[in-house]
């Protein structure tokens, strides 16, 4: 199979990049190891900050993994369509960052030249920012048995654009991104709630997840048509894994001007008894990331 590395959250700038299939309608079943997360702390920072990255890993019939981590340090050519610069996939591109499931490593420091507002060496232009104003450090994570992921880091740049007393201004407002935090899942069918661990064989269970409102962060950005600053509320979506049964969607969540503190989806439980695993993944629209992992029992 080819290398395509495309951006699978509706948000670009905070997705993971794979090798994926192009028209895979399942994307949300799990039958092989995949990195399906990395959250790091904290969750946007400067470049040559030093973070704690943990990645989210499904391993099915594996006991333990470690995946190794490497920054790519090659910006992305304007031809190129894809999420990351296709040099990504050489070593020549790649620093080494470290080995398991957790590392602590800084970004590399020429960040915001190579992937943000400045101006890059070599005849590349600047960076456009994505929706929410943000730029994003390109981190390879490579798991034994699953291709190639690429992690999207937001890095806090200086306005490059903006007329000085509002450079200044952002500066002075802009609060960095916290990532946000599930709450604990509750299940239910027809209306009536089920506990995990006596779903019947079959069913249709609505699964619903939420955060706390605070995890809705507003933020300062520069709306570059204007040519002044706003506020705006950030966006939340999940997305959704399993390795049995089958999800109506791989993604739910809510927009920026939707206020609910919830998204729900719905599990066909299998038809054989038995103890699944349910992975989710909160992402805000700045790049902030949570995720769980639930059992399902599923009873005759």
């Amino acid at each position: 199979m080819k290398h395509a590395l495309v951006a699978r959250a509706v948000f670009c700038g905070l997705s993971l990049c794979a090798c994926r299939p192009e028209f895979e309608d399942d994307y949300w079943r799990i039958d092989s190891p995949r990195v399906l997360a990395v959250k790091s702390e904290p969750a946007e920072a400067k470049p040559g900050t030093r973070l704690a990255f943990t990645a989210f890993v499904s391993v099915p019939g594996m006991p333990s993994a470690s995946p190794d981590w490497q920054f790519c340090t090659a910006p992305k050519p304007l031809p190129e369509n894809n999420a990351v610069s296709a040099a990504c996939l050489k070593p020549a591109a790649l620093l080494a960052a470290g080995s398991g499931l957790s590392i602590e490593a800084a970004t590399p420091p020429a960040g915001c030249s190579l992937f943000g507002p400045n101006t890059p060496p070599g005849g590349f232009r600047p960076r456009d920012p994505d929706t929410s104003g943000g730029y994003y450090q390109p981190l390879r994570v490579d798991l034994a048995g699953s291709e190639p992921t690429f992690h999207l880091q937001r890095i806090s740049c200086d306005l490059a654009e903006a007329a000085s007393d509002i450079a200044t201004q952002f500066g002075l407002s802009y609060l960095p991104n916290q990532n946000p935090r599930l709450e604990p899942m509750t299940a239910s069918i027809g209306g009536q709630p089920v506990a995990l661990d006596e779903i019947p064989l079959g069913a249709r269970v609505e699964l619903t997840l939420s955060w706390a409102a605070s995890d809705v962060e507003s933020y300062t950005y520069y709306d570059r048509a204007q040519h002044a600053l706003t506020e705006r509320r950030e966006a939340m979506r999940i997305s959704w894994y399993t390795n049995a049964g089958k999800l109506d969607t791989e993604s739910t969540g809510r927009a920026e001007n939707d206020w609910e503190l919830s998204t729900r989806n719905h599990w066909v439980a299998s038809e054989m008894p038995g103890t699944f695993a349910l992975w989710v993944v909160l992402r805000d629209s700045r790049g902030g990331v949570d995720f769980a992992t639930y059992e399902l029992a599923v009873r005759p």
